[in-house]
């Protein structure tokens, strides 16, 4: 789902919860994989007491759904999709076991009202994710000054 007010409430229950853990869907060619956002092509947050939240990025959106991880699948000669849990030195990995302490819904350059992405506030840093050009952004800290003219943050869900 991209309608900004069904993934505010998606994300607004979580807060106050734990990040049990991270499992993502890299792409994988001839064993290599590229780095930590260019091999990335969805992740799903576990959070305690909730359903998997799946994250998927096309173009200038983040779609949200309540649905558990795809299995790993081979694309021919094209490489593979290895899912799995998200581990160091990957961004993702850094944020399990801390409580989600309060969100906010990040809107993409498009004209239509849509999520391009998020802004998690978490016990010991924020993390941004969002999808711009069919491109993952994966940022511990504020949205990056050079990107502030395509991500525009809203305001936080559980104040």
């Amino acid at each position: 789902m991209n309608d900004p007010v069904a993934a505010a409430e998606l994300v607004r229950d979580l807060i106050g919860r734990r990040l049990l853990a991270v499992t993502e869907a890299r792409y994988w060619y001839e064993g290599q994989r590229s780095d930590d956002a260019a091999s990335l092509l969805d992740f799903w947050l576990h959070f305690e007491g909730k359903p998997a939240l799946m994250a998927h990025g096309c173009g200038e959106h983040l779609r949200l759904e309540l649905v558990g991880p795809y299995p790993s699948y081979k694309v021919q000669e094209c490489g593979e999709t290895k899912v799995g849990p998200s581990r160091e030195p990957d961004l993702l990995a850094s944020f399990a076991g801390q409580r989600l302490l309060d969100a906010s819904l990040i809107r993409g350059y498009t004209t239509e009202p849509s999520v391009g992405g998020l802004r998690l506030r978490f016990e010991h840093d924020d993390l941004v994710v969002a999808s711009l050009g069919d491109e993952w952004v994966l940022r511990r800290g504020p949205v990056p000054t050079d990107l502030r003219r395509y991500l525009a943050v809203g305001s936080w869900l559980g104040s």
